[in-house]
């Protein structure tokens, strides 16, 4: 037999942005081959990460659906660097870069939902940029991206409030929820998260509405009111609540110098169909129409059997002894199952 080989011609080029990691697997001699995904990997909700030079800052990153993820690989890299990796129930501190050994460790306890920590100790001003969070079972893998900002030093610190009571509202309407700096200042080139437990609800970044990363179910049905932000006040408004969208509420401010947040529980009471609504007063309805017809029914009988007992005198003689035959019967109905007869 023999095999004939051919050049192609046309020259290869490569967008894909999981290569390089892709040629990071093959040099670790991991099994990278691409398949489709079995799941998908989302990083910090609160987006960009925010942390100051010495203190210590946690890169979180979960897999959607939940599922262990303590049989994986998993791998934090910031561009050509490996930050972190384990494998297998180990960490494989021997691929960390110089820059890193000693300063990270992996939190383990959410591990069996799909859930992974890192902490960085001691971070410093080259430990800014974009890092990558990895996950590959078998010759299935998936990764996110974010970007780390670090400054030097807190400014001026701020805390966020908002109101300490429930909030209420019924099915379809529209509901605010509000929240403020203080001490007040300017928030228009702030960060502002609204978070429903896990959920985005909305993002405002540098004077932008960034709609297309928030949860599908609230899309096209939520709006920052501005107004009020150069104050340090913002509310969002939420379109047609559902009983789904009840639950904890998170308020999040964040600028390069500070973070706070604020919570808030909201509630959302089902609203019954109008057929449901009516249902009992038309029962009622039903009810009285037919007792007060059975009523006059049993009225007109009584006054027909007086007025045919008008010829016979001694039947008549035990009902009124001492009067004449009566003449006429008046029945009145007063309230329901009360009567009242007049004999004239």
């Amino acid at each position: 037999m023999i095999w004939t080989l051919k050049r192609n011609p046309w020259t290869a080029t490569y967008s894909s942005p999981t290569l390089p990691l892709y040629l990071i697997c093959l040099n670790l001699n991991l099994p990278c081959i691409p398949g489709s995904a079995t799941f998908t990997v989302s990083g910090p909700l609160a987006q960009p990460t925010v942390a100051w030079v010495g203190e210590d800052v946690l890169l979180s990153c979960h897999l959607s659906p939940k599922m262990d993820a303590r049989e994986m690989t998993v791998k934090w890299v910031r561009g050509p660097l490996v930050v972190h990796m384990y494998r297998m129930g180990k960490e494989m501190m021997f691929v960390q870069a110089p820059a890193f050994q000693g300063r990270t460790k992996m939190l383990r306890e959410d591990m069996a939902e799909g859930k992974v920590t890192m902490r960085i100790h001691q971070v410093q001003l080259s430990d800014a940029g974009q890092y990558t969070c990895y996950f590959q079972a078998g010759t299935f893998y998936n990764e996110t991206s974010f970007d780390l900002q670090v400054a030097e030093h807190r400014k001026q610190p701020f805390s966020v409030a908002g109101p300490a009571q429930l909030i209420q509202a019924k099915q379809g309407e529209d509901v605010t929820l509000s929240c403020e700096l203080f001490p007040k200042m300017n928030a228009q080139d702030m960060t502002v998260n609204w978070f429903r437990n896990q959920t985005l609800v909305y993002r405002y970044l540098n004077g932008e509405n960034l709609e297309e990363s928030q949860g599908t179910e609230f899309q096209g049905r939520t709006e920052l009111l501005k107004h009020d932000m150069a104050e340090g006040k913002v509310t969002l408004k939420i379109q047609q609540v559902q009983v789904s969208d009840s639950g904890p509420y998170t308020c999040q401010f964040q600028s390069l110098d500070s973070h706070s947040e604020a919570h808030i529980e909201l509630q959302i009471e089902e609203s019954l169909p109008t057929s449901q609504k009516t249902l009992p007063i038309m029962i009622v309805a039903v009810f009285l129409v037919v007792f007060s017809g059975s009523s006059l029914v049993t009225c007109f009988f009584y006054k027909k059997r007086l007025q045919r007992l008008k010829g016979a005198e001694g039947i008549m003689l035990r009902l009124s002894p001492w009067s004449s035959l009566p003449t006429s019967l008046t029945c009145l109905w007063y309230l329901p199952g009360y009567f009242r007869f007049a004999v004239n």
